[in-house]
């Protein structure tokens, strides 16, 4: 717990060294596609074509989207809260490997929060160099369940970083919402 409000604040702390912070937009000026945050907290969201908020859980699936925040609207707590929340965002398709903190296994992400579990480290090198190490992050336990598993992934062949990328290149497409 004291972890995940660490890193709360840690995010919040960034949001506002990066300039993230601005003037109450409007959110009848919203369009699919912005990032947005409430005036009173710390939380980043995706504005879905759904019309729904996707919330970022960390700052390491933040960063698999986006370099910064400097296209972060802030909008007034109440059109927050206007918004229904839609769930959680995935990694980004291709961009890393991800790992449960409490298990072994290392996944490539594909689309539609998809993970498919890496079985040799050949494939891994292959896909992601000699130091394919460096390109895995843990989640944690609690938003693992926003993965689902796929099929495993024993040559490289199997998984195209390229494709991922290509396909998924917007949350809006990774959820489904546009092809």
């Amino acid at each position: 717990m004291r972890k995940f409000i660490f890193a709360g604040i840690l995010f919040a702390m960034t949001l506002a060294m990066t300039g993230a912070i601005a003037l109450p937009g409007d959110a009848a000026t919203l369009v699919s596609g912005d990032l947005i945050k409430g005036q009173s907290f710390s939380s980043v969201y995706y504005y879905a074509e759904n019309g729904k908020r996707y919330v970022f859980p960390n700052e390491k699936t933040y960063f698999t989207w986006y370099t910064d925040f400097s296209e972060v609207k802030i909008i007034t707590d109440a059109e927050l809260a206007a918004i229904q929340i839609g769930g959680n965002v995935t990694y980004k398709p291709g961009y890393k490997m991800i790992k449960i903190t409490t298990a072994d296994k290392v996944y490539a992400v594909e689309g539609g929060g998809v993970i498919r579990w890496v079985k040799t480290e050949e494939a891994a090198e292959t896909l992601y160099g000699l130091n394919w190490n460096d390109w895995i992050d843990d989640v944690p336990d609690g938003f693992f369940t926003n993965y689902r598993e796929g099929q495993s992934i024993e040559f490289a062949s199997d998984y195209s970083k390229t494709q991922q990328s290509t396909l998924y290149y917007t949350i809006n497409h990774d959820k489904g919402f546009v092809y």
